[in-house]
């Protein structure tokens, strides 16, 4: 499995545009992942933009590991999609405190992103090639 994620990770990818209007959408560096201790189903997550350490990011997707990139929304991006309503409605995310932990910002989804028209089953987060760098503003 290792082997065919590190083969597609080579090819080239066109990043898909992401509507991003206030630059708080970016590509993160997954440095480190660790159960959420107040629940099975979340972990805590923390990320390098390139510059800083971002973290904790909880999260209840389980699809990336330690070495990934991912798409991460800081406070005050918009999100296009809420994969947790019945409406889907969009929203400016804000920090968070989840089973007692303040989260920093969102790793996003496709769904969430707007780039699907319906959610995943489980929530599957978008990972980027690795040559992507971190803190690159997706948009």
């Amino acid at each position: 499995m290792k082997f065919l994620r590190n083969f597609f990770q080579r090819k080239k990818f066109k990043i898909p545009f992401v509507p991003n209007p206030t630059g708080l959408i970016i590509a993160a560096h997954v440095s480190k992942i660790e159960k959420h201790p107040n629940a099975d189903r979340l972990q805590v997550v923390e990320l390098w933009d390139g510059q800083n350490r971002i973290g904790p990011v909880v999260c209840g997707a389980f699809n990336f590991v330690a070495g990934d990139i991912v798409v991460l929304a800081l406070p005050g991006a918009q999100i296009a999609q809420n994969i947790h309503s019945a409406q889907h409605e969009p929203f400016t995310l804000n920090k968070a405190k989840i089973r007692g932990l303040e989260s920093q910002g969102m790793i996003c989804s496709a769904f969430e992103l707007g780039l699907r028209k319906t959610p995943e089953t489980k929530p599957e987060i978008m990972v980027l090639p690795n040559s992507i760098s971190p803190g690159t503003i997706l948009g």
